[in-house]
């Protein structure tokens, strides 16, 4: 077993969030409303078996962003974080929830926009648009944002409990048994379950108690062996879904990845990017393909899983071209990111 350099293990990171994006967008490609009359047949299923497949990313999500806070963290740097949390997730998930709710009250009331859109417009009303900036009632996609907004918030309740010996190791055992058999049941406004505080948890407790680990990379053979795992996981998940695959997936890839071998590519900073973006784009593009390909189980498939490879060639480079031409704008809505 090799440590890496600190450097080499944020470019791991990068590169793990970026295939996080990808599987994101490979699990909202699904088009069970485009073609919901197919329900029941094999490609349903194939659809249904390939998203489930791609449930670890939220996981991984909290554990990267929960290390990264708490990398080499002390207390006089808490305001500080949280002040950049303030550009990078805060002001981002406003003002995304603005745009697509400004969309959902525009452009159906525009004709030709309507005939496209199908849907009723958003109410112009003061809880109407309360409830869309803060509770992302016409992004949905951005639940993810506002529990990562919480749990950052909670940052100084994770330093307390697992900076210290033992009492860290058992509150992440207490947050496992959370996970399973949940205490209560969070508001649904806050979107909130166990499992984001135990996986928030592990990246606080890996940076915390044992940082060096995050720096080891296996020999050659094992992260042979990892990565080849993963597909075999998948396909167990079908058949038993746990929480234990996400935690086999996330320790395939952590240990899998030789972060001494990831270099820096532009294409891993686009991830917000992508994320923030994609649904309006995916909305095109499924309205494109199900107009132009044959309604049936094999076009259903090969509409699915094309969609994200479509948007991935769509809004790289556009998020590219977007930070050179305009970086004062992508960096505010995008978060500097």
């Amino acid at each position: 077993m090799n440590l890496v350099s600190e450097q080499a293990l944020y470019r791991k990171i990068n590169l793990l969030r970026f295939v996080a994006i990808v599987c994101v967008l490979v699990a909202h490609s699904e088009n069970y409303e485009q073609f919901g009359f197919l329900s029941g047949t094999l490609a349903f299923q194939v659809e249904h078996d390939v998203l489930a497949s791609c449930e670890w990313v939220v996981s991984s999500f909290f554990m990267l962003s929960a290390m990264l806070f708490f990398r080499r963290f002390q207390w006089s740097q808490l305001l500080g974080k949280w002040k950049r949390r303030v550009q990078t997730l805060l002001v981002p998930y406003l003002l995304w929830n603005t745009i697509y709710f400004c969309m959902f009250a525009l452009l159906p009331r525009i004709p030709f926009f309507a005939n496209l859109i199908n849907t009723p417009p958003a109410p112009l009303t003061f809880s109407g648009i309360l409830s869309a900036v803060f509770l992302h009632e016409y992004a949905g996609f951005l639940w993810f944002i506002k529990v990562l907004i919480l749990l950052t918030l909670l940052a100084p309740v994770f330093y307390l409990l697992f900076s210290k010996k033992y009492i860290a190791e058992i509150a992440l055992a207490v947050l496992l048994r959370f996970t399973f058999l949940p205490p209560f049941v969070f508001p649904a406004e806050l979107s909130m379950h166990w499992r984001f505080f135990f996986f928030y948890a592990v990246g606080a407790y890996v940076s915390l108690r044992v940082p060096d680990a995050a720096r080891v990379t296996a020999p050659k053979p094992l992260r042979i062996a990892l990565l080849c795992a993963i597909p075999l996981y998948a396909y167990a998940h079908t058949i038993f879904v746990s929480e234990w695959y996400s935690v086999a997936v996330i320790a395939s890839l952590w240990f899998g990845i030789d972060a001494e071998r990831v270099r820096d590519r532009a294409t891993y900073e686009t991830s917000f990017f992508v994320y923030l973006t994609h649904f309006l784009v995916f909305s095109v593009i499924k309205k494109i393909q199900y107009a132009l390909v044959p309604h049936t189980e094999a076009w259903m498939l090969i509409s699915y899983f094309s969609v994200a490879w479509i948007a991935l060639l769509i809004l790289i480079p556009l998020a590219l071209l977007v930070r050179k031409r305009l970086p004062k704008v992508y960096s505010v809505l995008f978060g500097g990111r």
